[in-house]
C-alpha cells in the first residue's frame, strides 16, 4: 500500500518532544516513554479530519510506549500495516499484530509499538458516534456505549471499515479532484456507521436486530423532507430527527413501501430537479454546474446516474433544453 495522506502530513520528527505535543493535541495529555529518547527515534505522522471523524496515519522506526492517562476519545484500528504491538486499554492488556486490532476508549490509555511499527486508525468523537447510535437504534435504552478492545481484524465488517477508511484517504490524496462538501458529510457519516458494526459493543446485538416499520405518515414526512431540502447535505439522521424514528426503521419502510432505500430516493429527487434545470436552462446552466446545485458532489457518478435514471446524458438534455435537437 502507498502511503495515505501525503498531502496533509502534519509532520515528520526525530524529537519525541514534538510527537508528544502533537499526540496530546489529538488525543489528551501523552506522556512519552523516556527509553525512545535516542539517536534513532523517527516518526511520521498525518491526520485528515472531516468534522467528528479523523484518518490518522502513522509510521515509527522505533520502539515507542505512549501513555495517556485520559484518553480523549474513540480510535478504531484493524491489524497494523507494519509492525506489532501490546496496548493496555482500561486495564485490559490487547495484543496488536496482523491478525487483530484494537479500540482505543475514552480514560486511562497505554499504547505500545513495537519497532517499524505503522498504522492507518479512525478516530471519532464520542459525543458524535453516540448520537450516530442514537439515530440508528432509536434510544439508548442499554446505557453508555462501550466498546471491546479487541478486534479480529479478518471479520468481515473490519474488512469493509478498513476498505472505507483507505478509500476516503486515497480519495483526498488525489488532487485533480477536490471533494465537495456534501459527499465530505455522507462519508463522515458511512465512517461512524460502519466503526459501530465493524467493532464488538453493548449495543451489537440490537444493531444486527430487525427494526420495527415506520408509520406511512413518517415516510411521507421524510419525503417532503427530502423534497424540501434536495440541494443541502441530507443524512439519514436528519431524515430520522424529521420523521422521529429510528434510521432502521426508515429505512425498512421506504424499501417496503418505496422500493428503495431513503438515501436512493434522495438521489432520485435530486435526479428530477436536475433534469428540470437541464431540460430548462438559463444563459449560464452547464452540466457541473447543475450537478452541485443538486446535491451530487462527483460530476462523473452524476453522469452515470443520470444517464442510468433518463437513458440520456445530462449534455443531451442540455443541449435539447437549448433547441440543439
Amino acid at each position: 500500500m502507498s502511503v495515505p495522506l501525503k498531502r496533509v502530513q502534519v509532520f515528520d520528527t526525530r524529537d519525541p518532544d514534538e510527537l508528544a505535543a502533537v499526540l496530546s493535541e489529538l488525543f489528551g495529555q501523552a506522556c512519552l516513554d523516556l527509553r525512545a529518547r535516542n539517536a534513532k527515534f523517527h516518526c511520521r505522522m498525518s491526520y485528515l479530519a472531516l468534522g467528528d471523524v479523523r484518518i490518522i496515519h502513522g509510521e515509527y522506526e522505533t520502539g515507542l510506549k505512549v501513555r495517556f492517562p485520559d484518553f480523549n476519545t474513540l480510535v478504531g484500528s484493524p491489524a497494523p500495516l507494519k509492525g506489532a504491538g501490546t496496548h493496555d486499554v482500561g486495564g485490559r492488556q490487547v495484543a496488536v499484530s496482523k491478525d487483530h486490532g484494537v479500540v482505543l476508549s475514552p480514560g486511562g490509555v497505554t499504547v505500545h509499538f513495537g519497532p517499524q511499527f505503522e498504522h492507518l486508525s479512525l478516530a471519532v468523537g464520542p459525543a458524535a458516534l453516540t448520537r450516530k447510535l442514537a439515530a440508528i437504534v432509536g434510544d439508548l435504552r442499554l446505557g453508555p456505549l462501550r466498546f471491546d478492545p479487541s478486534v479480529i481484524a479478518s471479520a468481515p465488517q473490519a474488512k469493509r471499515l478498513e476498505r472505507l477508511v483507505r478509500f476516503v484517504a486515497n480519495e483526498f490524496d488525489d488532487p485533480s479532484a477536490p471533494m465537495p462538501p456534501a459527499m465530505q458529510s455522507d462519508l463522515q457519516e458511512a465512517m461512524m456507521t460502519s466503526f459501530l458494526l465493524a467493532n464488538a459493543n453493548t449495543y451489537s446485538a440490537l444493531l444486527l436486530s430487525n427494526p420495527a416499520a415506520a408509520a406511512p405518515w413518517q415516510v411521507r414526512r421524510a419525503e417532503e423532507f427530502i423534497e424540501a431540502n434536495f440541494d443541502q447535505p441530507i443524512t439519514i439522521e436528519a431524515l430520522a430527527a424529521a420523521t422521529n424514528v429510528s434510521t432502521r426503521s426508515l429505512f425498512l419502510s421506504f424499501k417496503a413501501g418505496r422500493g428503495c432505500s431513503p438515501m436512493d430516493f434522495v438521489k432520485r429527487v435530486r435526479l428530477g430537479r436536475a433534469w428540470q434545470k437541464l431540460s430548462k436552462p438559463g444563459a449560464e446552466t452547464s452540466v457541473t454546474a447543475v450537478a452541485f446545485e443538486c446535491g451530487f458532489g462527483n460530476p462523473g457518478h452524476f453522469a452515470r446516474d443520470y444517464r442510468h435514471r433518463f437513458g440520456e446524458r445530462p449534455s443531451e438534455t442540455l443541449r435539447r433544453g437549448r433547441g440543439g435537437w
